[in-house]
């Protein structure tokens, strides 16, 4: 777990606006060029019911879209919130939840995810928060839900059921 949480460092590091202090965002600024759309705009009774639109990075496409494997080492998962009167998500962001895959095993506290949660100015407010890793312990291994992910095998709705 320390070699992936030192490459994950790294990466935010590069990643990291020039003169910011704290960690930076494990997600480039320019994302949407490289993550699909998963799961479409839609209400969330959490993330202080702002309105979320997920998406996964290419390494972790097929595995949240089939929901038939593992999500590989590093793999990562971003929910854009926007707020509360943007119910078509099509303002910028105010927040973004990230979910950034560990190995398996390696952190059965955090379900073997890293968690963070970045402001509209790309701070991160808080990393490995309890309250994200409490709600997705919650929606448990399929077919409730998919690895942590909340995603329940065989859903409806998004992009990718």
């Amino acid at each position: 777990m320390r070699v992936l949480l030192a490459a994950l460092g790294l990466f935010a590091v590069s990643c990291g606006e020039d003169g910011d202090d704290g960690p930076a965002p494990l997600f480039p600024s320019d994302y949407r060029d490289g993550y699909t759309e998963v799961r479409d705009c839609r209400g969330s009774g959490e993330h202080e019911l702002n309105n979320i639109r997920v998406l996964a990075d290419r390494a972790a496409l097929a595995a949240y879209r089939d929901r038939q494997q593992d999500f590989p080492e590093g793999s990562v998962v971003l929910k854009e919130e926007y707020g509360f009167a943007d119910p078509a998500c099509s303002g910028e962001p105010i927040r973004w939840t990230l979910m950034a895959r560990l190995a398996s095993g390696s952190s059965p506290e955090t379900l073997d995810w890293y968690w963070q949660d970045v402001d509209a100015a790309r701070r991160v407010i808080s990393e490995n928060d309890s309250r994200c890793v409490g709600c997705h312990q919650g929606c448990g291994q399929p077919p409730e839900g998919y690895l942590g992910t909340c995603t329940v095998v065989g859903a409806t709705g998004g992009a990718f059921p």
